[in-house]
């Protein structure tokens, strides 16, 4: 069943991330929404590479980089209206959690329940990328690694 409060609140946050994805085309700042972006889709590849070579103690370290990677978007939309910056970080916060999913999930070192955490992780990132332009747009693990 369904509380009247709770769908209420999901209902306000989910309007508010549709208002902001509407009028987001043009970021005040583009090139560090997209950075903010692929940082984190990088993350999430290298969580999926992780869980593909059964290294799943080395997830938390990867949702740790997720957790700091998110300042950068953060940063990227501080100064945008309001509005859009509270819905992306309504959306972000989402995403934190489902990256933490990632991790916790890692202690049983059960790939099924670490592959499912790792798809609701993708999912909540293609909810963030939708608040912004295709062109800023990072699909989830197809951001290379950068190159030292």
């Amino acid at each position: 069943m369904i509380r009247p409060l709770s769908w209420l609140a999901t209902l306000a946050v989910s309007l508010l991330a549709l208002s902001a994805a509407a009028w987001s085309s043009d970021p005040q700042s583009p090139q560090d929404v997209k950075t903010g972006l692929h940082i984190l889709a990088s993350v999430y590849g290298d969580m999926d590479r992780k869980l593909g070579a059964g290294q799943y103690d080395r997830l938390p370290h990867e949702n740790q980089e997720f957790q700091e990677g998110s300042g950068a978007l953060r940063d990227a939309v501080a100064h945008d209206p309001p509005a859009f910056r509270q819905g992306v970080e309504s959306v972000l916060q989402e995403t934190l959690r489902a990256a933490q999913g990632v991790a916790d999930s890692s202690k049983s070192h059960d790939k099924a329940q670490v592959s499912a955490a790792l798809v609701a992780l993708a999912g909540s990132l293609r909810k963030l990328n939708a608040l912004f332009p295709e062109a800023l747009r990072a699909e989830p693990g197809t951001v290379a690694p950068p190159h030292p």
